[in-house]
């Protein structure tokens, strides 16, 4: 069995930024959003979206005929998490289902926003290793050639 490292605010970066800033958040830090070019950008957050709607789906209780809204655990999660205001307005939002505030973002904060509510949705979801080695296997795809 392979064992995978957590990830920390220093290895966000390249293809698999979305993902590891998911993993950074899941391990207990708290990264500073990566610096990227516009396409880089553009890319993370289209891979964040789809971690979060991917992990939305995971709920067993997920139905295409209901909102997606934050099991309690995940909620608890977000409660020790620092964040900005305008990304935990957000973050909130996403968890009720909801994403009228999520537009008046940065494409930073969106990306922090997806990425803090794909860790909380997972971490009520699974035991923090099952988190985690659900992402490894996502990175392990993302990331080859």
């Amino acid at each position: 069995m392979t064992t995978h490292r957590p990830a920390d605010a220093d290895q966000v970066s390249g293809e698999t930024a979305a993902v590891d800033l998911v993993l950074a958040y899941l391990a207990g830090a708290v990264p500073a959003a990566p610096a990227l070019s516009p396409l880089a950008a553009d890319y993370m957050e289209q891979q964040a979206s789809g971690l979060l709607s991917g992990a939305v789906m995971l709920d067993p209780d997920f139905s295409l005929h209901r909102r997606a809204v934050m099991p309690p655990a995940g909620l608890a999660w977000l409660e020790n998490l620092p964040m900005a205001k305008p990304v935990a307005t957000a973050v909130r939002a996403l968890a009720e289902d909801g994403g009228d505030r999520y537009s008046l973002l940065s494409q930073e904060e969106r990306v922090m926003a997806l990425a803090i509510s794909t860790a909380a949705r997972l971490t009520a979801l699974y035991p923090p290793d099952e988190a985690q080695r659900r992402l490894h296997d996502v990175r392990d795809v993302v990331s080859r050639p």
